[in-house]
């Protein structure tokens, strides 16, 4: 009685240490940052304003694209003029691994609720051995991000708390003042 037991115990212990590499919502070992230029905002938002959008730039900047990781319009475009790429380094993607871009159980989500339309402006590529491995798209104005991965199924729903867009905020602005 007391063998099976242990049996079970022994299970359960192992099927509930699941390692962190499984939790994490993209496997990677390399991560581009990409912020959208200011005059390219602006340009933007001038031809929004006269009805004319629907081009590569637009779906990045305001919709939920790509739809699959590894798309080369997307990736050519974010490597265009419009945008100014910085490569993290291996302590900020540590940071990354260890402490945002985790599945979580459960978390306090935030509690203010912004009314705006997502406006993309800062998005993260994330790499394993040089291959795009997943996208992170996201809005510090309205607390709304775009997550796709080459992973099956990953659980967002906990992401997002205030304190994980304070600490990318922060992240950003380095890069952007560095």
């Amino acid at each position: 009685m007391i063998k099976r037991y242990s049996i079970i115990l022994v299970l359960f212990l192992i099927l509930s240490c699941k390692s962190k590499e499984e939790k994490m919502f993209f496997d990677f070992d390399s991560v581009e940052y990409y912020s959208l230029n200011k005059s390219k905002e602006e340009e933007m938002d001038k031809n929004h304003a006269k009805g004319i959008d629907n081009t590569i730039v637009d779906k990045i900047f305001y919709n939920e694209y790509p739809e699959k990781v590894n798309n080369t319009f997307f990736y050519e475009t974010i490597n265009s003029d419009g945008f100014s790429k910085f490569e993290l380094s291996q302590k900020d993607i540590q940071y990354l691994r260890n402490d945002i871009f985790l599945e979580k159980s459960s978390l306090k989500k935030l509690e203010n609720v912004y009314a705006c339309s997502p406006q993309y402006r800062d998005i993260l590529v994330f790499k394993k051995n040089k291959e795009i491995s997943g996208v992170a798209k996201i809005c510090l104005s309205c607390r709304q991000f775009y997550l796709i991965s080459s992973k099956k199924e990953i659980q967002t729903e906990n992401f997002g708390t205030e304190e994980e867009y304070k600490s990318l905020e922060k992240l950003f602005n380095k890069y952007k003042k560095g």
